[in-house]
């Protein structure tokens, strides 16, 4: 079991009742704020843990609830996965917008999804955003009250919902409430209360697997079935996913197979991708393109080599950052895991053929030269390998980006 953390603070009506909750991102029950590499890790996790794993109703009960949402996220298509009236996603005024986010958002808004403009400013790109956006959210720490007077006139004849966040004082509140704000949110009314579930974590060594076999071109259902059914905490959510109220099925799937023929390649994919990402915590979020560009090397030089085990290179390769990936020793982590020999050898040791193609990619990566084991092959052999795997992991990353 994992324990999983929210911060949780209220949004009130013009009744100063409850209408809904933002959630916030937390590392640990200590933690003041979200402390994090990735904002599109840290949408993962709180999306992914609320919507696939706990249930809204654990953590907001009837009331809506408020979730911020990275560029990435959005026109890489993960909304798509969670569509429900009690989710708003947050959109940061502060975002890069382009053609293609406005192009997402207009077709998801179209099918339903409500969104708030956050820390709204009266720019070319808030206003942009306004024929997209249900909701507006303004800070009232930092925007001055001749300037939060005159947003709330222009926004009001847009017939936007007008919500005003970071309200410290009840002069403010007051203030607020004069020019007819609907809702209402800050440190005054309530702090942001960390909440703390227990949930399923699942073994990254088998997510990893499982997103390598997604994309490659030869994909096999019946081999992505066994992978996951392999791993209890996958199979776990998987099936709490599919069953969940978002697609609202007529009857409950308790197949794993069937599961993977209802939602698709495309919807595997973007699932175990969210999966990756919220199990790699803040850790380095590049972690998977560096294996798949390791993997697909070692494959290559396996193959030029003559080596029959050429799958066995991939393996090792994709192995390769497991150490980095769950912050624990290589030795540690390949105790717990039923390895060939020759595969931990080439892991711990970088001994045996595969441990030299290892030892290969890893001195070409870093351009060591002096301490390059060229493996009997020809200099541009090796530099073919490194340019067809950086094409493959560029690939590869590209599709994980599609919407």
């Amino acid at each position: 079991m994992t324990e999983i953390y929210f911060a949780r603070q209220p949004i009130y009506n013009r009744d100063l009742e409850i209408a809904g909750y933002e959630l916030f991102y937390r590392q640990a029950a200590d933690a003041d704020s979200a402390d994090f590499l990735d904002a599109e890790i840290a949408t993962s996790q709180v999306v992914l843990n609320t919507v696939g794993e706990l249930g809204l109703e654990q953590v907001v009960g009837s009331h809506k609830a408020f979730i911020n949402v990275a560029r990435d996220f959005v026109v890489s298509g993960y909304l798509e996965m969670f569509a429900s009236p009690q989710l708003v996603f947050e959109v940061a005024g502060s975002l890069v917008v382009d053609q293609q986010l406005l192009e997402v958002l207009q077709q998801l808004h179209e099918r339903g999804y409500r969104f708030v403009l956050d820390d709204y400013r009266d720019d070319e790109a808030n206003q942009a955003l306004l024929t997209i956006v249900d909701y507006v959210k303004i800070d009232m720490l930092v925007t001055p009250q001749d300037e939060v007077q005159r947003m709330v006139e222009l926004l009001r004849q847009r017939s936007i919902v007008l919500m005003a966040e970071r309200i410290e004082t009840q002069e403010v509140q007051e203030f607020c409430q004069a020019l007819g704000f609907d809702y209402f949110q800050g440190y005054h009314f309530s702090q942001p209360k960390v909440l703390k579930f227990h949930g399923v974590r699942a073994n990254q060594l088998s997510v990893l697997q499982l997103v390598s076999k997604l994309y490659q071109p030869d994909i096999d259902l019946e081999a992505i079935e066994a992978l996951i059914r392999q791993d209890v905490s996958l199979s776990y959510k998987l099936l709490r996913y599919i069953n969940s109220a978002y697609f609202n099925l007529p009857h409950r799937i308790d197949s794993i197979q069937r599961a993977i023929v209802l939602l698709g390649t495309r919807n595997v994919r973007a699932w175990a991708t969210l999966v990756s990402l919220a199990n790699i915590d803040n850790h380095r979020s590049d972690l998977i393109t560096i294996a798949l560009e390791r993997a697909k090397m070692c494959e290559l030089l396996a193959a030029a080599m003559g080596i029959k085990q050429k799958e066995s290179g991939y393996t090792v390769g994709l192995l390769s950052v497991l150490d980095a990936m769950t912050q624990a020793p290589m030795a540690n982590v390949l105790a717990t895991l039923p390895l060939d020999e020759d595969i931990n050898e080439a892991l711990l040791r970088h001994e045996g053929p595969l441990g030299r193609i290892l030892a290969c990619t890893l001195a070409y990566e870093r351009c060591d030269w002096e301490g390059l084991d060229t493996l009997g092959l020809e200099m541009n052999q090796i530099n073919d390998a490194y340019m067809t795997a950086l094409a493959e992991a560029y690939r590869i990353s590209c599709e994980l980006l599609k919407s």
